[in-house]
Formats: C-alpha cells, structure tokens, sequence
C-alpha cells in the first residue's frame, strides 16, 4: 500500500507497507523516488529470501494438526492417542507438544513442563529421560529454561508436526 501527499513546494511524502515493514519517506520528488526505488529492490526480495528460509509457528496449524491427537478437558489436556509405539525421544516431544497446546488453548498457565511431570506421565527411568532431553536440548528441539523445566521450541513442535503425530495417526 502506498499513499502519496504534495504540497505546492514539490515536497512529497510516500508511506510502504510491505508485510510488517513499513517505509516512509518525504522530500523532494527525485530523493523520495530514490529511496522507495532502493527500498523495494532491497527489502523486498530479501524479505522474500527470509520468508523461504525461516521457520515460523503458525499457532492455528498446530492446535487443527492435533485434533484427535490431544483434547483439552475442564480439567487439561489429554492425549488420545495410543503412544505404546512411540520411541523414548518422540514420547517426550508428544509430552512437550501436550503442554504447547494447552498453553495455546489456555488451559496451562505455562508453556514448560517439569522433568517430573515427563517421568510421572511416560512411566520410564530417570536417567532415560535426563538423557533423551539433553540430547534433544543438544539438537535445539527443547529448550532448558530452568532447573527441571522444558519447553519444546519452534524446531521441536514442527519436529513433531512432521514426524511424531503422523506416527499417531496410523
């Protein structure tokens, strides 16, 4: 979207929107010309490149993905579907995954979980599950945010969009 405003001293003003960056240059008709003409040839593409090489979380195509997967109760969510097959690591990102979208949903005041509530909901080790989330904290799928306490991270849900939930859904 662009808006142009004169006045008689040849001074123009022009505003750009292009997605969430905005643009606005006032001047003489020459300088504003070259600099809309700088920034679309600059930014645009380069926003472009960015949007190709970027990983977003698109809260809407998560909580639709995990539909009869997860169901959010009065009480929290719950999982629905059966996770005998799930192997130790995909098992905690389920979990991780869990408190996501009970926090989107705001059925959790949080979006982490601690390592307590993982061992008492999988039902494995202490030391199977110490060691499958530093390794995935080592791969950036979860992030440490204090002692005890995890979250998936925006690698991690996609992760689990791509690879856990169609495990789910046979």
């Amino acid at each position: 979207m662009a808006s142009i405003s004169g006045s008689e001293e040849e001074r123009i003003e022009v505003t750009i929107r292009y997605r969430d960056v905005e643009k606005k240059s006032a001047g003489d008709l020459n300088s504003v010309i070259r600099e809309t003409l700088k920034f679309l040839t600059e930014t645009v593409p380069n926003l472009e490149l960015i949007s190709k090489i970027s990983m977003n979380f698109d809260v809407e195509a998560f909580l639709t993905s995990c539909e009869g997967i997860f169901a959010a109760t009065p009480e929290g969510v719950v999982i629905l579907a059966p996770t005998e097959r799930l192997a130790d690591r995909d098992l905690i990102l389920l979990h991780l995954a869990k408190i996501k979208f009970g926090f989107y949903l705001k059925k959790y005041d949080m979006e982490t979980i601690l390592i307590n509530d993982i061992l008492s909901n999988t039902k494995k080790s202490a030391g199977t599950i110490a060691g499958r989330l530093s390794e995935m904290v080592s791969e950036g799928l979860v992030e440490r945010v204090g002692k005890g306490e995890y979250k998936v991270t925006t690698y991690g849900a996609d992760r689990f969009l791509k690879e856990v939930l169609p495990q789910l859904k046979k």
